[in-house]
């Protein structure tokens, strides 16, 4: 197996993401998830951002490019909360990572 390690980040917003490591087999599926909740009605876009090792965090999934490196974003929300999940249907070695779910609005 390897590891994805999963840490909340957000900006003064309310974000909630599958905690702490996950152990999966290569090969297999798998799924992260993430709650957000805006204080406004503004526009609220929500992020997935991937770390390998002491690299800087990458951009990984937004809105609008939700494809990325075999993840696939799922996204429900309404004016103000909603979720921003992600899957992959077969993970690689090279997954093994730290996932920040992470939140900004633009005002």
């Amino acid at each position: 197996g390897h590891i994805l390690s999963c840490l909340g980040g957000s900006t003064g917003q309310s974000v909630n993401q599958t905690p702490g490591i996950l152990t999966v087999t290569e090969g297999k599926p798998v799924s992260l998830n993430c709650f957000f909740e805006a204080q406004s009605d503004s526009i609220n876009f929500p992020f997935w951002y991937i770390q390998h090792g002491s690299q800087s965090p990458e951009l990984l999934l937004n809105e609008i490019d939700n494809k990325n490196q075999g993840f696939q974003a799922i996204h429900h929300k309404n004016s103000k909360k909603g979720t921003f999940n992600t899957k992959k249907q077969a993970t690689q070695l090279k997954d093994s990572a730290v996932y920040f779910c992470a939140f900004r609005d633009t005002q």
